[in-house]
């Protein structure tokens, strides 16, 4: 209802009258969100529907598990993230792309079922900008559209990026223990299921070196985990 150039004429001129308390890269970082990506995200949303709320690329079947509507898993960053958000309808920025929109991406989650939860969690998803980001930038369900790479991480990123993984009951740096966080063996599990779609991106290719040079004894683990959390994902 109101126009980006309203709002960042707006912020403009705030900036120009409080030069002693506004930095130029506070403004200039906001008007980058306005005009640079939610503008470039209502664009897409005019070009791509209505046939965008139906990609899937990586052809994801799986149903949401049930504890993102309670926030009762053992996953702290998912626990405090989802916990979060239901009390509030906010999360920032991180927690939805990287911890919410992360597991859901490496559990191979329907993205149906994606849009669904975050239109119903968060004040602020209208479907314009809220499909293009779940469904483009976080679950890359349209093959590249939005994003040049699946925003995908292990628990080591969740961990240099919060503090969730000392209060867990999962270990952020085992892949394959018994208590081993489930990030890392869906992480590697993702990639290796997937790499006929994502084996010639350019930015994936490190993690698919990392890959190659594991024993195979360590890939077979390592799935095999990814497998057992898959199957119990509800009691995780």
């Amino acid at each position: 209802m109101i126009s980006p150039q309203e709002v960042t004429q707006a912020v403009v001129k705030t900036w120009r009258d409080n030069p002693d308390t506004i930095s130029l890269n506070q403004t200039e970082g906001f008007i980058r969100q306005i005009i640079g990506w939610r503008e470039y995200m209502r664009g897409v949303y005019w070009l791509k529907m209505p046939e965008f709320e139906k990609v899937n690329f990586f052809s994801h079947k799986n149903p949401l598990p049930g504890w993102y509507w309670t926030g009762e898993t053992k996953m702290n960053c998912l626990k405090q993230s989802i916990k979060q958000s239901l009390d509030y309808a906010y999360a920032h920025h991180i927690q939805r792309l990287m911890i919410t929109g992360n597991f859901a991406l490496l559990a191979g989650v329907h993205p149906n079922d994606v849009d669904a939860w975050y239109l119903g969690i968060y004040i602020d998803a209208i479907q314009w900008v809220e499909i293009t980001n779940t469904r483009g930038m976080s679950q890359y369900a349209d093959g590249g559209a939005i994003a040049t790479k699946p925003y995908t991480a292990s628990a080591n990123y969740i961990h240099k990026m919060s503090n969730y993984c000392d209060g867990c009951s999962y270990n952020y740096k085992e892949k394959t223990s018994e208590n081993a966080c489930p990030f890392n063996s869906l992480y590697w599990n993702f990639h290796d299921r997937n790499r006929a779609q994502l084996g010639n991106n350019p930015r994936l290719a490190m993690g698919y070196r990392l890959w190659d040079k594991m024993a195979p004894k360590e890939k077979a683990a390592i799935l095999e985990k990814a497998d057992c959390y898959l199957n119990q994902i509800e009691s995780l």
